[in-house]
């Protein structure tokens, strides 16, 4: 049983695979990603086309990161400059510091893992619970992964999958986001 559900949420939300990597990385390379960057998105850019006509502006890469999936992790104040340093500290680490002001006021480190395809991949909560899933709630599963672009932006792409029921009776049939957020490299 346990089996099954692993090799359903592996295909949930997977990747195209005709989505061309701008930059792939390798261990040589992968230090390319250490940078300050803005903190919302340059643009959204669906790679979904049923999907591009919505923009989430209310998002930025603190709430993509945290993956709380019922309250907001971060109201972001118009006064106030947000940005975040990334640094990879191997393969499968990267930190991350959020800063606000010039002040950083929250610092986390985050698994990674390198792949053939030249996308550095988060291992970061990627499969949550909402409640008990299919009897009264949902299962979320949510893949992320980096590069660079070739203007040196850091770009983000998630694959999204949410489905659920509540007493077996399917509320959500199984919806999945794919996007690609840039977020503008500042120094």
């Amino acid at each position: 049983m346990i089996s099954i559900l692993g090799i359903i949420i592996q295909s949930c939300a997977s990747f195209d695979k005709k989505l061309i990597n701008p930059n792939p990385l390798n261990k040589q390379n992968l230090p390319e990603l250490n940078g300050r960057y803005g903190i919302v998105h340059l643009e959204f850019d669906s790679i979904s086309k049923e999907y591009k006509k919505q923009i989430w502006t209310y998002n930025n890469f603190f709430k993509e990161i945290d993956r709380k999936l019922i309250k907001d992790t971060l109201k972001l104040d118009s006064l106030k400059r947000y940005t975040f340093d990334l640094k990879v500290i191997s393969p499968k680490k990267i930190k991350i510091k959020y800063i606000e002001n010039d002040k950083i006021f929250k610092e986390r480190v985050l698994k990674t893992k390198l792949k053939k395809d030249g996308y550095l991949y988060l291992k970061n909560k990627n499969v949550q619970f909402l409640l008990v899933p299919y009897i009264a709630g949902a299962l979320d599963v949510k893949k992320t992964r980096f590069t660079k672009s070739k203007n040196g932006n850091l770009i983000f792409d998630v694959s999204n999958h949410r489905s659920g029921a509540a007493l077996l009776v399917v509320f959500l049939d199984g919806k999945t986001w794919k996007y690609r957020q840039e977020y503008k490299s500042v120094e």
